[in-house]
């Protein structure tokens, strides 16, 4: 994981953004707190995806539970 200032990171984000975009894991921070990740849409899309199928299967679950439970 790298981290960079937001002032270093306004005047290199295209470089910044590659990186992110080959995997490496980018924080911009602001002082000494973490403000932004740059992550690839892709990534962040299978993690929502990924979240709401969990949710629907556990949903699932506890709605089977209750009908066999009657």
């Amino acid at each position: 994981m790298v981290q960079v200032d937001l002032k270093e990171a306004s005047g290199n984000l295209p470089q910044l953004i590659a990186r992110a975009v080959s995997g490496e894991d980018i924080i911009i921070v602001q002082g000494s707190k973490p403000i932004i990740r740059l992550v690839p849409i892709g990534e962040v899309e299978q993690q929502v995806l990924s979240e709401a199928e969990e949710t629907d299967n556990t949903l699932m679950e506890e709605m089977l539970s209750a009908f066999e439970e009657g």
